[in-house]
């Protein structure tokens, strides 16, 4: 039986963040750009975002090569996502690690549409 691997990279406007926990919820390894070593406005660099996916890389190369993975990656721009597809999601596919899904999800639309207002 294949285990089952999720990977969470959730992208805020000061910081990122990396989780990697089994089906089981158990939590494998979390990290972010402050746990790395950056500060202030460091942490939203490409530099350190770039060292923690290469630090999410090196623990996801001592686990088991066979085991399927979700990736879900919470709002990120088209820059970050290239970035993630060629470092990251490249890296893992090569190492013969099974990609089965990978989930995109942005809480504020790119088209320019906005709430309503609430007037009083």
């Amino acid at each position: 039986m294949q285990k089952v691997i999720f990977i969470n990279i959730k992208v805020l406007r000061g910081n990122f963040f990396l989780s990697i926990s089994d089906c089981l919820s158990k939590l494998l390894f979390n990290k972010s750009c402050g746990n790395v070593g950056f500060s202030n406005i460091k942490k939203r660099s490409k530099e350190a975002f770039q060292i923690l996916l290469l630090s999410g890389i090196q623990f996801m190369l001592n686990l088991d090569q066979r085991s399927k993975l979700f990736i879900k990656i919470e709002g990120a721009s088209k820059e970050i996502l290239h970035q993630i597809y060629s470092q990251f999601v490249n890296v893992l596919h090569s190492s013969n690690f099974s990609i089965c899904v990978i989930k995109l999800v942005n809480k504020v639309s790119h088209n320019g549409c906005r709430k309503p207002y609430f007037r009083a």
